[in-house]
């Protein structure tokens, strides 16, 4: 703690200054008085003019971007402000920042007259997502000596919202439209923005180049092609939000399920699909730029929640508006721990996604945490891809491991099938 608010080195010229001072009376030295009583009175003047100063600062703060990212280095900027009507001393400014963040750094603000204005901005990287408070600015009050600090009236606060970090999916237009060997737990469908082709009775009017003879000979009447609207495909990302099923509180695991959970969710955003966040009800839709940024902030706030079991989490997939929208989509679930009862209810939701209209593109379990014997056997079984990230492997690379055998098993059907050709 600093005496009087004196920095080191007014402490040090204090002691001087008293050291002088004996040595003067001891010696009868006018000027060795002289040269003590300045070496006095330096740091207590400085530290008087310091305390009758305006310290008033208006303090506006913004980061770039507005929405930091886990991990990834963001800029705090501040537009300083005089608004009183003197001058102001040389101030010393730190930004508080909340814990775990990188320290700010402390900086100098040079006088500023009446009205003056002054920026600063420094780098800092988020380590934990959700709704963080930047400030209050902390000031103190320097001579041009350096010789006194004094605290002074500090800046506001601001909240930054901190997303979840993605990465991206390697081949996420593969898994919405099934085709290829390369893709990871694909089926049969039509791609996003394909054209579909369908007939119907020739009318007059219609061009007799769009006369479709296949159609004519089955039917008996002539039948024209009619082309179809483009038919967008959907998915669904549910994340398992039970609180036993990432470990103990405070670990990461869950940190990495809502991560994998926004890969997943934007990654088919952006390969076309409309998608829905499930974190049991209610389900957050994702179209468009401003959905993805809405999936990004419900995800940044998300939680573990107080259901033991998945029943919650799978409702609306099964029997709710997800599940009409993913029996010709994608359906992914990011989950922690799973007990081999828990791997045949998520078995049995894709198991009724069969039932419907037609089977799913794409039916996808990312486990963050080991699972029980036997629980991947169950999932593989009902027709699920598996991605194990619980060794803390990141989410592309299991991803393109998984396509490898894929990859590999398709090739190897097509060689058989020119060789038998």
């Amino acid at each position: 703690m600093r005496s009087l608010g004196l920095t080191r080195r007014g402490r040090v010229l204090l002691a001087a200054g008293a050291a002088f001072g004996a040595v003067g009376l001891w010696q009868g030295q006018q000027a060795v008085l002289r040269v003590a009583l300045l070496a006095l009175l330096l740091p207590l003047v400085s530290l008087g003019l310091a305390a009758l100063a305006s310290t008033a600062l208006g303090v506006r703060r913004s980061t770039t971007p507005s929405r930091a990212v886990v991990g990834q280095p963001c800029r705090v900027r501040l537009d300083l402000r005089n608004p009183g009507r003197v001058p102001t001393p040389v101030l010393l400014a730190q930004d508080h920042l909340p814990a775990g963040w990188s320290r700010a750094p402390r900086f100098t603000v040079d006088p500023l007259p009446p009205g003056g204005r002054a920026a600063v901005a420094y780098s800092a990287v988020p380590p934990r997502r959700g709704h963080h408070r930047l400030g209050p600015l902390r000031v103190r009050v320097t001579d041009p000596l350096g010789l006194c600090e004094l605290p002074a009236r500090s800046g506001g606060r601001d909240d930054v919202l901190v997303l979840p970090a993605t990465e991206p999916v390697p081949g996420a237009t593969s898994l919405l439209t099934g085709q290829g060997g390369d893709d990871v737990g694909g089926g049969a469908g039509v791609a996003a923005g394909e054209r579909g082709m369908s007939t119907r009775e020739y009318r007059p009017g219609d061009d007799v180049r769009r006369v479709h003879w296949r159609s004519t000979a089955r039917r008996g009447e002539l039948m024209v092609r009619q082309d179809e609207q483009p038919r967008q495909r959907r998915g669904a990302v549910v994340l398992d939000r039970r609180p036993g099923a990432f470990g103990e509180p405070g670990a990461d695991a869950f940190e990495r399920a809502v991560s994998a959970a926004a890969s997943l969710a934007v990654s088919l955003h952006d390969a076309g699909a409309a998608v829905h966040l499930e974190l049991g009800p209610p389900s957050v839709p994702l179209a468009g730029a401003a959905g993805r940024e809405g999936l990004l902030e419900a995800l940044a706030l998300a939680d573990l929640g107080e259901e033991s079991s998945l029943t919650a989490a799978l409702a609306a997939v099964r029997g709710g508006r997800s599940s009409a929208e993913t029996r010709d989509g994608v359906l992914a679930l990011v989950a922690g721990a799973l007990s081999r009862a828990d791997a045949e209810m998520v078995a049995g939701v894709q198991a009724a996604g069969a039932t419907g209209v037609r089977r799913r593109t794409a039916a996808l379990v990312v486990l963050v945490q080991a699972p029980a014997p036997g629980a991947v056997e169950a999932l593989l079984r009902a027709g699920w891809a598996v991605l194990d990230l619980s060794e803390g492997e990141p989410l592309a690379d299991a991803w393109l491991r998984a396509r490898e055998p894929a990859a590999a098993g398709a090739a190897a059907a097509g060689a058989a099938g020119g060789i038998a050709s």
